[in-house]
């Protein structure tokens, strides 16, 4: 934790699963410098536990995540990405999420806007409620989508489907989200959780050399995309923080 407050990211074991819990329920679980910074630390630990065979990655207080804290802004260090430090941050953390050698599944309640979104897609698994949804207002508030969310959604949704989302920000329903494969299993209103937590339950029955490995077979198909468009990315977030349209739009909540 960054001032002495409760910690950004709650670790609570469920069995041989790690609950990794987002945990600033009074902003919706916006995601602060600092809150990857917990989170790192947190899939470290995960990493290296052997009794560990499965990560559910949830939000405190039945919301999931709001994205990035717009109040706090994006800036971090005095480099020339300087403006977009938390998008660098989030994209080295993400990797690092992808790279944990177990199963990991986002257990989404409420709502993933934003970068709370990229967050659940770089999950190998993604369970909703049945009355959550997905959006990207990225758009709408000046700057520009990140976290990979851009090439995620383009790659599996297409051109235009994906421009429906990230330009116009339309909300995906998450029975709509799951038509279209980027949710995994519905759950009741509630159940998110527990259902994420049964799932591992389940999946913790495999052999975890095995898992490991397919899951490395998956990452190997991405990766060499993401590698090239990551720069792009941060590059392109640099110059949008950096202009006045989007300080502006920062304002408008402070």
């Amino acid at each position: 934790m960054s001032d002495g407050s409760a910690p950004l990211v709650v670790r609570e074991d469920r069995g041989v699963v790690a609950l990794l819990l987002l945990n600033r329920p009074a902003q919706r679980n916006a995601l602060r410098y600092e809150s990857w910074t917990e989170l790192s630390e947190h899939l470290a630990a995960v990493a290296e536990d052997p009794n560990v065979r499965g990560v559910v990655l949830a939000g405190a207080g039945g919301f999931f995540c709001a994205g990035g804290d717009l109040k706090t802004g994006p800036a971090h260090g005095s480099g020339p990405l300087g403006p977009a430090g938390r998008v660098e941050h989030a994209q080295r953390v993400m990797e690092q999420l992808k790279a944990v050698p177990v199963p990991t599944v986002a257990a989404v309640e409420g709502a993933a806007v934003g970068l709370g979104w990229s967050l659940t897609l770089a999950c190998d698994l993604v369970v909703a409620a049945s009355d959550a949804f997905f959006s990207a207002p990225f758009v709408a508030r000046a700057v520009v989508p990140d976290g990979g969310l851009a090439w995620r959604l383009t790659h599996q949704l297409g051109r235009q489907r994906a421009a429906a989302l990230l330009l116009r920000g339309n909300r995906l329903a998450a029975p709509d989200a799951a038509q279209a494969g980027l949710v995994t299993d519905l759950a009741q209103p509630g159940a998110a959780i527990d259902t994420a937590v049964a799932l591992l339950g389940e999946l913790a029955a495999a052999d975890p050399a095995a898992v490991e490995m397919t899951k490395r077979l998956i990452n190997s198909v991405e990766a060499a995309q993401l590698a090239a468009f990551h720069p792009l990315e941060l590059a392109m977030a640099t110059v949008a923080q950096q202009r006045s349209a989007a300080a502006r739009a920062r304002g408008a909540f402070s």
